[in-house]
């Protein structure tokens, strides 16, 4: 078996020993459908429809709407205006998914931790508002 294996091109077949004798021989799947008389299919093609999109939260809805009435807030305004007192939740709810879809983005990009630090619409924010019903 071992030679046969050479003989192929193909790696030495594995021996092991578990409740059973288990031998395992590698193919290449070209030469196993042509020794059964069987054709190789060809690759298959990519999908024709684009894959589905995650639907945007209410709460990310509802900051991209606030900052598209309102114009940059900060962290601060925004938890004023939706009456929240905890900067965790306004980060875990509402910036974090927005920010991670590229529906706002910070406006002082290279310092994110800054107390200046305010958030802005996106195109990609401005044409989900436009497709939101209502």
């Amino acid at each position: 078996m071992i030679t046969r294996c050479q003989i192929a091109g193909l790696p030495e077949p594995e021996f092991t020993l578990t409740d059973g004798f288990v031998t395992t021989i590698r193919r290449k799947p070209d030469g196993a459908f042509e020794t059964v008389g069987g054709q190789v299919t060809p690759p298959v093609t990519a999908p024709v429809t684009a894959p589905v999109t995650a639907p945007v939260s209410d709460y990310v809805i509802r900051l991209i709407k606030l900052l598209h009435s309102e114009g940059p807030m900060g962290n601060a305004e925004i938890r004023k205006t939706f009456d929240l007192r905890s900067r965790r939740r306004l980060r875990d709810t509402y910036i974090e998914p927005a920010l991670n879809e590229g529906l706002i983005e910070y406006t002082l990009p290279d310092k994110p931790t800054s107390r200046l630090q305010k958030y802005r619409l996106t195109t990609k924010g401005q044409a989900v508002l436009l497709n939101e019903p209502g």
